[in-house]
């Protein structure tokens, strides 16, 4: 999928709720001009920050990569095909591979992410949980201040309001099962910091 769909996606629907740029650019944390050059499609944005813009228009990650096909009890996604949502050359150079886009109403957004050897240094921080599950090559993670390697099949659950960053180790990309849960809504539909 590429950045002018879900940017249209996320005017769509920030429109629909009658948020201004202004309002729903503060309320993700993000620059006005920021969330309008990724509404236009200018811009990648990584996940971490696409969460933080479902979380402040209090809606699920998926919708933004909306085709209007959805299965109602189930997606199955075959080996090596996934849907890419960000492309290698992004401004952070990961590839992210989505696994479960169709599914409605889920709370959580699975994805293979691969991050080569040398792509530019990002920190990224947002709300809800995050787990990481790796599958192949060598990753430094820091949260925090605390860095730790990851080879395949270890894992991390974490709490990614700390800033954290991941980077491949050794001269092969690192791929992982990366697994974003974003924070459950009160009954207003608020993100519950909390949770």
């Amino acid at each position: 999928m590429d950045e002018k769909t879900i940017g249209e996606n996320i005017r769509r629907l920030r429109t629909q709720q009658g948020q201004t740029l202004t309002a729903a650019a503060q309320a993700a944390g993000l620059a006005k001009s920021n969330l309008s050059k990724i509404e236009n499609g200018q811009i990648s944005a990584p996940v971490s920050t696409m969460m933080r813009i479902a979380d402040a228009l209090k809606v699920p990650l998926a919708d933004f990569f909306a085709e209007g096909k959805r299965h109602p009890d189930y997606v199955v996604t075959r080996k090596g095909k996934g849907i890419p949502i960000v492309r290698d050359g992004s401004k952070f150079g990961y590839a992210y591979e989505a696994l479960a886009l169709e599914m409605p109403g889920k709370k959580a957004e699975p994805f293979i992410l691969t991050v080569k050897p040398g792509d530019p240094p990002a920190t990224f921080q947002h709300g809800g949980d995050e787990f990481i599950y790796i599958l192949s090559g060598k990753m430094e993670f820091t949260i925090g201040d605390e860095k730790t390697v990851l080879n395949p099949g270890d894992c991390v659950y974490f709490n990614p309001r700390k800033p954290h960053a991941a980077r491949a180790v050794g001269k092969t990309p690192v791929r992982y099962l990366d697994l974003f849960v974003q924070a459950p809504q009160d009954e207003d539909g608020n993100a519950n910091a909390n949770a």
